[in-house]
């Protein structure tokens, strides 16, 4: 199954008009799909002005909350996050710390962020961190990106604005990379967010090869996680082989969904939509952190070793 893809002709379209001509597309699909993709559609404000970043003028927010560790760890523990909006972020502390596994993780890779809420869960759990905003959302109007927090220094950081904006507001999704000084080892981790449905599956894996391509030049331990938005088994298999192409291993979590929407048991849907991948290191277990409230996703972690 594909969704049909209709990017190209979508972009020649003002933005005020995409909504109508995008649902034409959706009728084309699968009725199960219809009803996920006119959920969404409904909740989007379509003639929204958004401001967008580029790589060269997203601006950085980093701090420093951690002490610094002296000794190389037999194993470390990271967590991918999409906290939604980065709305209920005393909620998505209270679930972190509630969390024996989360609570203790050595690193995360947090999604639909802004400034503030990064440095409150960063301040909070005494962590490293650093930021970058991809645009200022329709939604909220606030500062929207990723960012990765972290128990060990972070030496360098950096940001990749993925290809294809999205139809209607034209707002960006991004990849945040930060290499962290693990006792004089370094660990290079991403915080990776792809587009939804509204855009076409083909744009969406240009994302992640993106994403990829902003890391061909690491030869060292890398960790790579986020929401790929993969709505379908066919869309997570495609970005597993795209990954696995370029030498990378999924981090494979255990049976079960990684979002709670309430319209996913409705129509028998278990959508697993974040990932984690890695490579020179060796994985030990994962997990989905399922008691979780603070947002539509879940916290996914997996515990590596050198």
């Amino acid at each position: 199954m594909r969704f049909p893809d209709i990017s190209a002709q979508v972009e020649r379209i003002p933005f005020c008009h995409r909504r109508t001509y995008v649902m034409g597309g959706i009728l084309s699909c699968p009725r199960k799909i219809q009803v996920c993709l006119a959920t969404i559609l409904l909740l989007l404000s379509a003639c929204a002005k958004t401001v967008v970043y580029t790589s060269a003028d997203a601006p950085l927010h980093r701090g420093t909350f951690a002490e610094n560790l002296a000794v190389l760890p037999d194993s470390f523990t990271v967590v991918s996050y999409n906290i939604q909006y980065g709305e209920n972020i005393d909620l998505a502390l209270a679930d972190i710390q509630r969390d024996p596994r989360l609570h203790s993780a050595d690193v995360f890779l947090l999604q639909e962020m802004d400034p503030e809420g990064t440095e409150t869960l960063a301040h909070a759990l005494n962590l490293h961190y650093v930021y970058f905003p991809a645009s200022v959302h329709p939604h909220h109007a606030r500062l929207f990106g990723n960012a990765v927090l972290s128990r060990w220094p972070i030496t360098r950081q950096s940001v990749s604005i993925l290809p294809h904006g999205h139809p209607f507001s034209g707002h960006r999704r991004i990849a945040v990379a930060a290499d962290l000084d693990v006792a004089g080892q370094t660990l290079r981790v991403v915080s990776v967010h792809t587009a939804t449905v509204v855009t076409a599956q083909d744009l969406r894996l240009d994302q992640a090869q993106a994403a990829l391509d902003s890391l061909a030049a690491v030869n060292g331990p890398v960790v790579i996680g986020g929401d790929f938005n993969t709505i379908a088994d066919f869309e997570h298999t495609l970005v597993r082989r795209l990954f696995r192409r370029a030498g990378f291993i999924q981090a494979r979590l255990p049976a079960g969904p990684t979002v709670k929407w309430g319209l996913q048991r409705v129509l028998g849907l278990e959508l697993v939509l974040d990932h984690m991948f890695f490579h020179n290191l060796q994985l030990l277990r994962t997990g989905i952190a399922r008691q979780a409230t603070a947002s539509d996703h879940l916290p996914i972690w997996a515990v590596f070793t050198w």
